[in-house]
């Protein structure tokens, strides 16, 4: 089963740098708004690993700039979870100009789950087992 959302950004005013196109930086804050949609969608919102005892801290990040994206531009931020092995989550990010479908951006993130006394968590917890269940994702 593939698990998506997709969320719209107007690019402001504030993200945009000296030559007019968005800071690199502001990208990884779109795939956090993808990110924090997509949990509450599927029930896996930080507060939830949090109540079960864990933490989701970033482990890796890839990023690939393809276009350029400018002020009032509006984005399309498309957020897939890739289902792997392990106890971790691993998520796909497309961001594309809505007016004319210019691909902007590319990137992959991958959490791991730690304790909240900040031990690794290598097998899955209870809760990331049932909402996988939960969503008919096979791992």
């Amino acid at each position: 089963m593939i698990l998506s959302d997709t969320v719209r950004v107007k690019v402001r005013f504030s993200e945009v740098d000296s030559i007019k196109m968005v800071w690199h930086g502001h990208y990884v804050e779109y795939m956090e708004d993808a990110r924090e949609s997509f949990c509450h969608k599927y029930g896996l919102d930080y507060m939830h690993i949090f109540n079960s005892g864990y933490l989701a801290p970033m482990f890796d990040m890839k990023m690939r700039y393809h276009h350029i994206a400018t002020i009032d531009d509006v984005l399309l931020v498309t957020i897939t979870y890739r289902q792997t092995k392990g106890a971790k989550l691993v998520f796909d990010y497309v961001v594309k100009r809505e007016c004319d479908d210019t691909l902007i951006f590319t990137a992959e993130s991958t959490q791991l789950f730690v304790t909240r006394a900040g031990e690794f968590e290598p097998s899955s917890p209870a809760f990331f087992t049932e909402w996988k269940k939960k969503n008919n994702i096979e791992y």
